[in-house]
């Protein structure tokens, strides 16, 4: 390109240079014929990587651009060839690129980047839909207009989906936006603009880079590894569940990620409702159609709408006007003679105490217990009583979340929450989506374990490369369709991705309590015996910041509620005699057991000398 180029391109009168990268430069022009500015990118012939052509010769980012009608990407008008090498005439959009509208104006609330992100994820999907990648999605490459409206650009990297590059020795695009595919030398795809817009996102309300780093170095062992620091939005409002819909776009995996712009975009939607934020995007009656589809699959299969049905019921009725309630929920449990027997039979035994006298019909059992009581202990009976089939794995499954339960729900009492007994059921729901999951989508259970073993991903990366939502969404969205309060449906959603900070609130320590239940209990399951011990101490360091526990106490408490779950497995109908789960917990007790048992020995031994 020479220092002064000529006054006409074309039809087009130049005016003067507004930009200049490694592709080309941008020059603003005039169109004579249609009395319009435009932009003008002439393209740098010297470098074959970046200014691709068609078949036909055509520069390939005008074959893209010219297939993308959207109103947040900027259109391509025309493309020809001059002097200097090919040219293509874009939309002029007045404004300033997002990178410096963040530099001049600090980063954004979450609930003011909503219109943005959405507007963003809106387009790529658009792009996506139409097979085409960007592959240099940054804050440089979108630019704010006069309205304050994201209008994406710079399509020069963009590739179809079925059209591969030459290997080449170097990477293109912005380093600190790049996925790891791009390190790694594999495939690239829409994944890849996923994992750029996870770190767009991030800066945009933080202000902070994702990818951090000093030197080139830093930032690619940051990238290779997705190691995110996710503290920054724990400081802001609605940080959390922003950082826990970040997560599945800056996964290390591209198994484990949002599979395209559509996916992500029906993910950020789920975090709208979720933080009550669904008004603050543009209404166009979308809704998260992978969850939709979940759900309606189970609504088809089996006994779920009426397992929806009466849990629905109980806890509706469980609302403000409880006094009142009450009779209608006792009527409720009443539909169900195998729910009501369990009931009065649970409420008899020890695990609410001792009483004077016998209960016997569920009026009595609610006036004893209270309502909030009775509901949540109709909701783990009915939960135990429903969910039921001949997997081996989910019998296991449904005992580790009761044991989990017992856990939470002692943690709590330990703690002093004032709805200490509420942290039985949030334990025990914790892991609802991955319970859902074995007892409706078997087929998908195993393609989600085979992707843990072959992919190495973690369980909700693994459900998200194959459901298209992790355990957690879907549980949290069945819990919402049943009226589960929002104490359990926060439980359900688990803690956001990162270290794990101190509880504010309470139904931030209820949810700690059965998230810390439901991982201890995960590891005495998929740990070797001799491993148990590290992992344990690994974990309650990881919750230090919400618990002070000794690890010979965590040892004692799992022991105590292993044996309390030992008591009332057949009131919940749970063959504690045929689970691989139980037998390998009874054996790990076993060996405490011994090795304490060696311990008090040795310590009676006397010294010599």
């Amino acid at each position: 390109m020479t220092e002064h180029p000529v006054d006409m391109i074309g039809r087009y009168e130049l005016i003067r240079p507004i930009g200049k990268g490694a592709q080309g430069a941008v020059h603003l022009a005039r169109d004579p014929r249609l009395d319009r500015y435009v932009a003008i990118k002439i393209l740098n012939e010297k470098d074959a990587e970046f200014n691709r052509l068609a078949e036909d010769g055509t520069p390939l980012e005008a074959r893209i651009s010219s297939r993308l009608k959207h109103p947040n990407i900027i259109p391509i008008f025309d493309a020809g060839v001059c002097e200097e090498g090919a040219y293509l005439v874009f939309e002029y959009v007045e404004g300033e690129p997002l990178a410096k509208s963040l530099i001049a104006n600090g980063p954004l609330s979450i609930e003011a980047a909503v219109p943005l992100i959405a507007s963003i994820l809106k387009a790529v999907a658009t792009a996506h839909a139409s097979e085409i990648v960007h592959l240099d999605l940054n804050p440089r490459n979108i630019m704010m207009d006069a309205d304050n409206v994201p209008r994406i650009m710079d399509f020069g990297l963009a590739q179809y989906l079925g059209l591969e590059r030459e290997p080449s020795e170097f990477v293109s695009g912005t380093l600190r936006y790049m996925a790891p595919e791009h390190l790694w030398g594999k495939q690239l795809g829409p994944w890849t603009d996923v994992f750029a817009l996870g770190c767009t996102f991030f800066e945009v309300v933080t202000g902070q880079r994702a990818m951090r780093g000093e030197s080139i170095e830093q930032i690619q062992f940051k990238i290779i590894s997705a190691d995110v620091d996710f503290t920054p939005l724990m400081q802001i409002p609605h940080g959390d569940a922003f950082a826990r819909f970040l997560a599945g776009s800056l996964e290390k995996s591209r198994e484990g990620r949002y599979s395209d712009c559509s996916v992500m975009s029906e993910a950020f939607e789920l975090f709208l409702n979720n933080v009550g934020l669904a008004d603050k995007a543009e209404a166009d009656g979308s809704s998260h159609s992978t969850i939709d589809f979940l759900l309606r699959r189970m609504q088809r299969t089996g006994d779920f709408p009426t397992i929806s049905r009466t849990l629905s019921d109980i806890n509706r009725l469980a609302g403000d006007d409880r006094s009142a309630n009450a009779d209608k929920l006792a009527n409720v449990i009443l539909r169900d003679f195998a729910l009501t027997a369990k009931l009065l039979k649970l409420v008899n035994s020890a695990f609410y105490g001792t009483r004077v006298a016998e209960i016997t019909n569920v009026s009595q059992a609610v006036v004893f217990l209270g309502i909030e009581q009775v509901r949540m202990t109709a909701n783990s009976l009915f939960l135990f009583g429903n969910m039921k089939g001949d997997s081996a794995v989910l019998k296991d499954s449904m005992i580790k979340s009761f044991l989990s339960g017992l856990i939470a729900r002692h943690l709590a009492q330990r703690e002093k929450l004032p709805d200490a007994e509420e942290a039985f059921i949030c334990g025990m729901c914790q892991n609802l989506g991955e319970n859902l999951v074995m007892f409706y989508f078997a087929d998908e259970f195993e393609d989600i374990i085979e992707s843990q073993k072959n992919d190495d991903l973690d369980k909700a990366a693994a459900a998200r490369g194959v459901l298209g939502v992790n355990y957690s969404e879907l549980g949290a969205a069945v819990a919402k369709t049943w009226n589960l309060p929002n104490s359990i449906i926060e439980s359900i959603r688990g803690v956001p991705p990162g270290n794990v900070v101190a509880p504010e609130t309470e139904i931030e320590r209820l949810r700690n309590c059965a998230v810390f239940a439901n991982e201890l209990c995960d590891l005495l399951q998929n740990r070797e015996q001799d491993e148990v011990q590290a992992a344990m101490l690994k974990l309650l360091m990881r919750f230090a910041p919400c618990f002070s526990i000794e690890l010979v106490y965590c040892q004692q408490l799992v022991s105590a509620c292993f044996e309390k779950l030992e008591q009332f497995a057949p009131i919940f109908e749970m063959d504690v005699s045929s689970s691989d789960y139980c037998r390998r917990m009874q054996s790990w007790l076993d060996e405490q057991q011994a090795k304490a048992e060696q311990n008090a020995v040795a310590a009676e031994q006397p010294v010599a000398g």
